[in-house]
């Protein structure tokens, strides 16, 4: 389930850059699902789609660290000849290949054990941050990456070394402090 994130309920301070090269310094929040961007910048506030921006960046307080969304082509279905603009965090970036990604929130249920007055236990719900991982090529191609299959992760860098450095040092796929060695690694053969 996709859904609005990071930005929610938050007013972070921000700039947003449209596709005409106009600055807009203020108040920003922004939607992965709808691809949106809101600033409030002297008392107006503007919209933009991800068609309309070049980028936004803003300082996550949260995590201490500057951040910054890319509004690039991408062709999500390899079966359509259709590409979309899209928001993607440029995470790393390298002359071979940039690190970018994209994120949701995921909703796990999680049952609870017992008998209740009304029978079976009660259910909660948790909520966590997914960071699905993309790399950018030197020829505009966004790729998205297979991290829950080391061996198709492996196919789609076409690095064999990476292999050997990611188990000499332990490194998850699926950690953004990890994908972020295993691309400053790949962008240094």
């Amino acid at each position: 389930m996709h859904a609005q994130i990071l930005a929610e309920g938050r007013v972070l301070q921000g700039r947003v850059v449209d596709k005409e090269g106009n600055v807009y310094s203020g108040k920003l929040k922004y939607d992965t699902e709808k691809q949106t961007v809101m600033i409030e910048t002297g008392g107006v506030t503007k919209t933009f789609s991800a068609r309309q921006v070049e980028y936004f960046e803003f300082f996550d307080e949260r995590v201490q660290v500057g951040r910054k969304f890319l509004a690039l082509p991408y062709q999500s279905n390899p079966n359509i000849n259709y590409e979309t603009v899209q928001f993607f965090e440029l995470i790393y970036e390298g002359k071979k290949a940039t690190l970018l990604g994209t994120e949701y929130l995921e909703t796990r249920m999680n049952p609870q054990p017992g008998w209740g007055w009304y029978g079976m236990g009660a259910t909660t719900f948790s909520y966590r941050i997914v960071t699905e991982f993309y790399a950018l090529k030197p020829n505009g191609k966004i790729v998205k990456l297979k991290t829950n299959k080391k061996k198709r992760f492996f196919e789609q860098m076409q690095e064999p070394r990476l292999t050997e450095f990611i188990k000499k040092n332990r490194l998850s796929l699926q950690q953004r402090s990890d994908m972020v060695r295993i691309f400053e690694y790949y962008n240094s053969l």
